[in-house]
């Protein structure tokens, strides 16, 4: 069972002075892409042989970009742009590409563990579509690790305490998944941040909806009433 992350130039010359807040939230937005957390597989639901038939020995290679300059600048001041507006409570709108989170997997020290296990390959309204190596455990007891290897469509959930990915598929290069594998992972509610991440708790309040459309993942701030003046 599983084990439970066009602004004008004085302004961006401002926002550029102190992105860490923003960058914990997308930080830990991009930390449910990857591998990190390893999945555990009860014997009596999946048996060892099942998992063998949709898994493999040996992690997809995926690829990891290869930052610039231009590119770092851009992700920090939308990073940047995040922090302000949750700091002044106001509404805003900022867009990430596939680009921009792969960039972020590929530099922040945040992310830095998913670096090669995970590889965001597109945005759309459907969610986020990334290729994947998630680890899974052989069993309950046999050693190792086996890997599912696999394109996953996560859709992004604001919710009071916390940000759901909620697993809307699970494609496969090869092999097929057991049935009912996809809405086991959907009612485990696995994908998720911890609410009592500091950068969730102190700012989940003034997200008003994260989620994807043509191209790129929105992330927007709202205006809270309890902090208006």
């Amino acid at each position: 069972m599983p084990d439970e992350e066009t602004i004008p130039e004085d302004s961006r010359t401002a926002l550029r002075g102190s992105p860490i807040p923003g960058c914990l939230i997308l930080g830990a937005i991009v930390f449910v892409f990857g591998g990190l957390i390893i999945l555990y597989t009860v014997v009596g639901t999946y048996q060892n042989r099942t998992i063998g038939t949709f898994t493999q020995d040996t992690p997809a290679a995926l690829p990891v970009v290869e930052p610039t300059a231009a590119g770092i600048e851009s992700v920090r001041v939308k990073l940047a742009l995040i922090a302000s507006a949750v700091k002044e409570n106001r509404a805003e709108r900022i867009l990430f590409t596939a680009d921009d989170l792969n960039l972020i997997i590929a530099t922040f020290e945040v992310a830095k563990d998913f670096r090669g296990n995970t590889s965001v390959e597109r945005i759309g309204p459907e969610g986020i579509v990334a290729a994947m190596a998630q680890p899974m455990r052989k069993g309950i007891f046999d050693k190792g690790l086996r890997y599912l290897n696999a394109t996953f469509v996560l859709e992004p959930e604001v919710r009071a305490r916390t940000i759901a990915f909620i697993v809307k598929d699970i494609r496969l290069a090869a092999g097929e998944l057991p049935a009912g594998f996809i809405d086991n992972y959907t009612a485990l509610d696995f994908f998720k941040l911890d609410p009592e991440n500091p950068a969730i708790k102190a700012h989940i309040g003034s997200l008003g909806a994260v989620y994807g459309e043509a191209g790129q993942l929105v992330v927007e701030t709202k205006v809270r009433d309890d902090l208006a003046e």
